[in-house]
């Protein structure tokens, strides 16, 4: 009897309960859906360091500023150095030095690479050499490109074909025209060399110093040489055999590179410049001490030097030095 009493209250008080409701349906609906999960999206940036390349060489031509290193990188500038631009040099290869002639750029370097350009250092084609040895200075006069290194060769083509002369061993070149158009290069244990007849025959000279030479400059009627040690010699005569003399030097430290203009001669080396003020005819002195060059040279009233990592600084006078690359 309880039993049957009992679900029909069960029954009326759910029913009244559902009857009796009087929520939003769409609420409910939402408290009962599943709960969506937020997503945070990371955006990774991924930031490209660029390599810089070290600079073995520059020259100026044609109002232009070109520099040459390691990976065939080329570099060149046509407003005093004030930006610099990135050249195609068609190689990988290392480039050791570079010369300006007849409207024509001639860079040469590791295992007797050798390109020119004729657009101001922008686009590059290689030269022919049937040899492949290494070639470290270059330097143009007379209608003629001289390049020394492992071998004398020259062109007279601006660069397009070569031609090999005597076996030699030597870092660098120049050209001088004060009586006699000459070649002077110079090489390891203080060796000298010269070409009166446009690189096609060199004759030796007495050595001066038995440092290894580096670099070889003319101007002012004179030829300098620098090199390790802090040696300095300097011909007058054309680099005539027993012309040359040792030029007193304010430092002991190894010297790369030496360049002329605005009167004064300036070198540079591992953290070092040194100047003269007076042609060359008296001792040099060092200038500034923190900076490594590997080569410099001068245009337009600017000397420009370039070292390892691609930088590239200007001065007016060798003691005041600005960056202007990287």
């Amino acid at each position: 009897m309880k039993n049957k009493l009992l679900f029909p209250i069960i029954f009326a008080f759910i029913f009244s309960a559902c009857s009796d409701f009087s929520g939003n349906e769409d609420e409910v609906e939402a408290s009962l859906a599943p709960i969506k999960e937020t997503k945070t999206t990371t955006t990774t940036t991924t930031t490209t360091t660029r390599k810089y390349y070290d600079l073995n060489g520059i020259t100026f031509g044609n109002n232009t500023f070109v520099a040459v290193g390691e990976k065939g990188t080329v570099r060149y500038s046509s407003d005093n150095g004030a930006s610099w631009d990135n050249g195609t040099s068609e190689t990988t290869k290392e480039l050791y030095e570079i010369a300006y002639g007849d409207s024509t750029f001639v860079t040469v370097g590791y295992k007797g690479t050798n390109h020119y350009s004729s657009d101001n250092g922008n686009t590059w084609s290689a030269g022919t050499w049937s040899e492949s040895l290494e070639l470290a200075g270059i330097a143009y006069g007379n209608n003629t490109f001289a390049a020394v290194g492992a071998k004398f060769i020259k062109s007279t083509d601006n660069g397009l074909n070569w031609s090999s002369k005597l076996t030699s061993d030597l870092t660098d070149v120049a050209f001088g025209n004060s009586i006699f158009d000459v070649f002077v290069s110079c090489g390891d244990g203080g060796t000298i060399f010269v070409s009166t007849d446009n690189g096609s025959n060199w004759f030796s000279r007495t050595k001066a110093v038995s440092y290894d030479l580096k670099h070889v400059v003319f101007g002012s009627n004179q030829f300098f040489v620098v090199g390790n040690g802090g040696s300095i010699i300097k011909s007058t005569d054309n680099g005539s055999e027993g012309s040359w003399t040792i030029v007193t030097s304010p430092i002991t430290k190894n010297l790369n590179s030496i360049s002329y203009g605005n009167s004064k001669f300036i070198a540079v080396g591992a953290k070092t410049v040194i100047v003269s003020t007076d042609n060359g005819s008296s001792a040099f002195e060092e200038l500034a001490v923190k900076y490594t060059f590997n080569d410099i040279t001068f245009g337009n009233g600017v000397f420009v030097a370039v070292g390892d990592k691609e930088i590239i600084y200007t001065s007016t006078d060798g003691d005041k030095w600005t960056e202007v690359y990287p």
